[in-house]
Formats: structure tokens, sequence, C-alpha cells
């Protein structure tokens, strides 16, 4: 799904940066690291058995990616350019029982919303012929460790808004709710492994401009959806969120697309929201991903006016760039 600048997801490209030069050209070329385009709508989860953040897809340079990539705590590489079609808006999340990346779904201009179900071991995708959620792009996806379940919500195919709640064991898709919070794209999804709850925040019913956005956070706990506060951070929707363990806390950034600001980072401990600092990189449906090794939250990619390819991390209540 690639609308127009003006539609209410906000899919333009952006040339990627150009590295060289006109002195020595194949050294420079030696001595440049390797860095993914500057991208948004990628899927990205951390495979804690091996320390590394994964990243795959997402639109960029006026077209959509189809190759993985890596940060190993150092430095970015290229893993592999084969597996899944190119594609933007795919949900991805480690499946920590498994030992294994589960991809879910996506978009091109070409095709439309997608429906596979992909695996990735640390040098591999297997596509799972199995039946699951109908086909769509921007639904989000979490893993509950407890439960050792991964929990999808929402998305959309095509104009078409969805909100229905789904879980993967490893084996099979099961549809577990159509009831709970109203159907919405562009949400932001936690799983807090200290409560056992998935927490949701934000999010749109309308792609289009102006429609409105939520304010609610819901709570998934395996049987039903809870909500559990209306008045944390105010509307928005492109919010990317996630669990901090050393923080105890679910971490929501940016999002918004009028007057929320897109740098701000927010806590939520399950009772209230706290806003932790309004300095942080302006963006917009990035990615946040809790870096075990480092026992801090990463931001990755995203956009403001542009794509972006930086890596952040979350050191207390300050954002520092760690790459590139």
């Amino acid at each position: 799904m690639t609308p127009s600048p003006s539609a209410r997801l906000v899919l333009t490209g952006a040339a990627a940066a150009i590295l060289g030069s006109s002195v020595l050209p194949a050294l420079h070329a030696q001595s440049s690291p390797a860095l993914p385009a500057p991208a948004y709508s990628v899927g990205s989860a951390y495979d804690i058995a091996r320390n590394r953040l994964v990243m795959f897809g997402g639109y960029t340079n006026g077209t959509y990616a189809g190759d993985t990539w890596e940060w190993d705590g150092t430095a970015w590489s290229r893993v592999t350019s084969t597996g899944p079609s190119a594609r933007n808006s795919a949900a991805m999340a480690y499946d920590a029982a498994r030992r294994q990346v589960v991809l879910f779904g996506g978009d091109t201009r070409a095709t439309g919303a997608l429906g596979d179900t992909w695996i990735y071991d640390g040098a591999n995708w297997q596509q799972l012929q199995v039946a699951g959620p109908s086909p769509r792009s921007t639904q989000q996806m979490v893993y509950d460790s407890r439960r050792e379940r991964i929990v999808l919500f929402g998305g959309a195919s095509g104009s078409t808004v969805l909100g229905d709640t789904w879980e993967w064991d490893g084996e099979r898709w099961t549809r577990m709710a159509t009831e709970g919070p109203s159907a919405r794209t562009l949400q932001g999804l936690a799983y807090d492994s200290r409560r056992g709850r998935v927490v949701m925040f934000g999010g749109t019913g309308v792609l289009a401009p102006g429609a409105t956005s939520y304010r609610e956070t819901w709570e998934w706990d395996g049987a039903g959806w809870t909500l559990t506060d209306t008045t944390g951070p105010s509307a928005r929707d492109h919010v990317s969120m996630g669990y901090d363990a050393a923080r105890g806390a679910v971490i929501m950034h940016g999002g918004g697309l009028g007057d929320a600001d897109p740098g701000e980072t927010w806590a939520y401990d399950g009772r209230s929201w706290k806003r932790l600092t309004s300095d942080g990189p302006r963006r917009r449906y990035a990615r946040l991903e809790f870096d075990q090794r480092a026992g801090a939250m990463l931001l990755y990619g995203g956009f403001d006016r542009q794509p972006s390819n930086e890596l952040w991390r979350l050191d207390g209540v300050t954002w520092k760039r760690v790459s590139p």
C-alpha cells in the first residue's frame, strides 16, 4: 500500500544517501561501513539467542526492499537478499521458544496486501504453507513469552481496516477474538513480560487525511481485551512501542501526523503513562526493540520529513545515536 503523500499512511520514498568519492572510489567503498538504506515501514525483531537486531524490507528510495540486515551491537551486516519478496509494512516478532523470527504479511504496489507466513533461523528464510489471518499490512505483532505465543492485531488491506486478534503457536494460526478494540492500524504494540500482558496504544480507524487517531491503552491477557487508560499520551498513530525489560515498562516513542510531538518518549508501568523526554529523534513509524546485550531500547528507521537509517539507544531519559 503506497498512497499519495496526502494519504493517512505516508509512504513516500526518498533518495538513499550516496556514498562515494571521485578520488580512489574503490578504496573509499572498502572503508565505508555497510548500512541499510534509509527506510521506513520495515519489519524488525530482536533475536535474543544470537543477540542480533534483525531488520527486513521497508520502503526506500521509491521502491520496496527485500533484504535482511542484522545489527550485532557494533556494526550492520547484510545477511541475505533471498527469502520473502520485497515488501512494505510486514510484521515481525522473535519466537524465543522456537528460536526463530516470524514474519507475516505486508504489501506491495503490484500485489496489494500479503498473507504469507515466514520463519528465519538466523541464516535462511523458509515460507510456511499455513492458513492464517487475511492478507494485511501495518498490523502489529509481539511475542507472549508466558504463553509462548505470537499475538497479532489489526492492520489494513487497501482501505479496509481490521480489528481481529490472532495467535501463532509455532504450527498454526488461531483467531482468538473479533471483539475488543475497534478496528485500527498504525497502532503500537508491546508485550509486558513482567505482568504478562500485551499492551496496545493509539492507531487510527480510517486511512484518510485528517482521520481521528486513538488515545486508548488496551491490554490483552490471552483471553480478552481490557481498556485500561484513556488519559496518557495524546491521540496519535504511526507510533513505535516496545518493552524495556531493564526499566520494567512499555516504551512508546513518536508518532502522529498532526499536533502530536514525534520526539516524545513515554513509559507505561501498567498503571499510568509518564513522559520521559521530548528531546528524542523526531520519528514516525520507526521500530523499537529491546537490546538484551546492552540492556536498553533501540530505535531504528522511521521518518520525519525523510526516511531514516539511524539507530538510536535510550540511556535513561536520553537518546544517543549509535549508527551511522
